[in-house]
């Protein structure tokens, strides 16, 4: 009976923090800005800016656009960049502009593979026909969490409102 409970200590001890421990959730937020022009219009200037910085928009509506923009650190590695923007209308006037970036790394794998024949009765024989390919595969995904990244997002995104 001892062993369950302690099982259950050890296991929870494992884990290690939390991710989200440190999940604030205050007031101010690098991920939001508020603009005087209605929500229509902010989101017609964040796909500006989307398209002005090399971002291909992958989804939209009226009120959200989603971009994502493709990097190559190095040989073997692919890294995107996801942004997504959406705009609403704040009950006083003007509207709230929020943006989230997620970086997605996927890195090149080598893979081969042998041929293999089996006949029933027989049994199997392998051959030396190889199959060599490389695939991608992903790796870590992270909201980008620079308040300057966002920064200069937002400071675009009012510029392009002027």
């Amino acid at each position: 009976m001892i062993a369950i409970p302690t099982a259950a200590i050890l296991l929870g001890a494992c884990g290690g923090p939390s991710v989200y421990e440190d999940e604030s959730f205050s007031e101010s937020s690098p991920y939001a800005r508020r603009y005087p022009t209605d929500a229509a219009a902010t989101c017609i200037a964040a796909r500006q800016v989307l398209l002005s910085q090399g971002y291909g928009l992958t989804e939209e509506s009226n009120y959200s656009i989603k971009g994502s923009k493709a990097y190559q650190p190095d040989d073997d590695e692919h890294l995107t960049l996801e942004l997504t923007v959406v705009c609403m209308d704040r009950k006083n006037g003007g509207s709230m502009a929020y943006a989230n970036a997620v970086q997605t790394v996927y890195a090149l794998k080598a893979s081969n593979s042998n041929a293999g024949l089996s006949v029933s009765g027989v049994g199997s024989i392998s051959l030396p026909w190889t199959s060599d390919g490389d695939t991608l595969s992903k790796k870590a995904a992270e909201t980008v969490a620079e308040p300057e990244f966002y920064e200069r997002f937002f400071n675009l995104l009012g510029k392009m409102l002027n």
